[in-house]
């Protein structure tokens, strides 16, 4: 018993200077950004102040203006008074999500390689960006040819576009990847069962049995599926 009890009190000390350390590590993040990049002295990061970060973090080449905003959406999308901002040119990032601001970022530039060549063979148009039809071929492509229905392009759409563009963009395309495949790992049976309709074995169609198609949170992916853009290069 006294052995035990040491054990739990070891790892729960263990556990205690893990997060000082983190504490610690993120205290010195904040004091190393706001004093490099707060130029306007607010304690928070501007736009203008957030791409300036981001460019240093990217060897110098500033992200684009759907790369910044994405960034942007990802570090103020929990925050109290922030999440529902449109305009995220007008937004600002709080010293709390400094760390999340630069996950999102580093993360996306790790599987930038993939998603050009995506981009490459599917934004026909050379917008940088790709709208419902371009989409729709690429959800194809994941699919082995099969085309989407209507409903799941929609749904892949609206919840990737997180910048409000109408369309997604290049560090959009993961999540919309990501949700394409969730949609997949959530029903294990034909696609038109979440749209209304389930088959029972032989062909029978039972009332009331579909699955209704449930939200993925923002932020959230499919276990390894993160570089699922591959499968479509």
């Amino acid at each position: 018993m006294a052995t035990a009890i040491i054990f739990a009190k070891n790892r729960e000390c263990a556990r205690r200077k893990a997060l000082l350390e983190r504490q610690k590590d993120h205290e010195k993040l904040v004091a190393d950004v706001l004093k490099s990049w707060d130029k306007s002295h607010t304690g928070t990061l501007s736009y203008d102040e957030l791409k300036a970060w981001l460019t240093s973090m990217n060897q110098g080449a500033p992200p684009s203006d759907a790369e910044c905003m994405w960034v942007m959406r990802m570090a103020i999308d929990k925050t109290p008074g922030m999440d529902m901002v449109q305009d995220l040119t007008q937004a600002h990032v709080t010293p709390k999500y400094f760390g999340r601001a630069a996950q999102s970022w580093l993360a996306y530039q790790e599987t930038k390689s993939e998603i050009n060549a995506v981009f490459k063979k599917f934004d026909t148009d050379s917008s940088d960006s790709l709208d419902r039809a371009q989409l729709k071929q690429v959800l194809t492509a994941l699919n082995d040819g099969g085309d989407p229905a209507d409903e799941e392009l929609d749904y892949v759409l609206k919840r990737a576009d997180v910048i409000g563009s109408g369309n997604i963009t290049k560090p959009e395309l993961a999540m919309a990847i990501s949700l394409w495949y969730t949609l997949e790992e959530q029903h294990n049976m034909e696609r038109s069962s979440f749209l209304g309709t389930s088959s029972a074995p032989g062909g029978v169609q039972k009332e009331g049995s579909a699955k209704k198609m449930e939200p993925v949170p923002e932020g959230k992916v499919a276990p390894n599926k993160v570089c699922g853009a591959c499968a479509v290069q």
